[in-house]
């Protein structure tokens, strides 16, 4: 009895940007998942970038929880490993809107990730060239 298998779908070219501002079409196995940072609005490689969904319990205000190995269930958003990026999220009330919540949301166990991952980790890149835009009077 001969045992007929699915056949593997194709992967559709995509077109991917390179660091020359050029695009390259290649395939989607080979390109790399984009993501944008709901504080800065940078788009991002989502390895760059800590994901975070809503948490929701019975009698307590809905909270955020990182989920830094992007494997929690549910709708997430995405932001840098800096707390710039995290305040300016907060003040702009992004994560309400990215995870689609009507509540507002408690942001204290991501602030705790991102400080406590902001002394190991170097600036981000789109951080780093700030301090020579900076101009005095």
């Amino acid at each position: 009895m001969l045992r007929v298998g699915r056949r593997r779908a194709r992967a559709r070219p995509v077109a991917v940007a390179s660091p020359g501002g050029r695009l390259n079409i290649g395939s989607q196995r080979n390109a790399a998942v984009v993501r944008m940072c709901v504080g800065c609005r940078r788009r991002d490689a989502a390895f760059e970038l800590l994901r975070v969904v809503v948490h929701r319990s019975e009698g307590s205000p809905a909270r955020l929880v990182p989920d830094p190995r992007r494997r929690l269930s549910g709708r997430g958003a995405h932001v840098h490993h800096d707390l710039n990026c995290l305040d300016q999220a907060v003040r702009r009330r992004a994560f309400a809107r990215a995870l689609r919540t009507e509540e507002p949301v408690d942001v204290a166990a991501v602030r705790v990730l991102v400080e406590s991952e902001s002394a190991e980790r170097p600036a981000p890149a789109h951080e780093a060239g700030r301090d020579r835009m900076k101009t005095t009077r």
